[in-house]
């Protein structure tokens, strides 16, 4: 992992057509500016993962039914419950 540290209005290049700016800084929360082409899909990580697991959960549907899918889908499913918890206890935990 590439770290890099930058000042409001200050910027960084990736690849020839992203440009991330910091906007701004406020406490432990920083806002980023995000130029980039239409093409390029952002997400925010937690956005990403959730698409992700919905695209298992569709293959695993998608395959001839066999009952260990159906087990590994139930482990998914609940898996995912937990971290929906645990970021719900997060964002409580943190002072407004």
């Amino acid at each position: 992992m590439l770290v890099l540290t930058r000042k409001i209005d200050e910027s960084i290049v990736i690849g020839d057509s992203i440009v991330l700016t910091v906007l701004a800084i406020d406490g432990e929360q920083v806002k980023l500016g995000i130029n980039a082409p239409r093409e390029v899909p952002i997400l925010r990580q937690e956005v990403f993962q959730a698409v992700q697991d919905q695209v298992k959960i569709q293959q695993m549907l998608a395959e001839e039914s066999r009952p260990d899918q159906f087990e590994q889908l139930r482990k998914l499913l609940a898996s995912e419950s937990e971290n929906d918890s645990e970021e719900q206890e997060n964002k409580e935990d943190q002072p407004k």
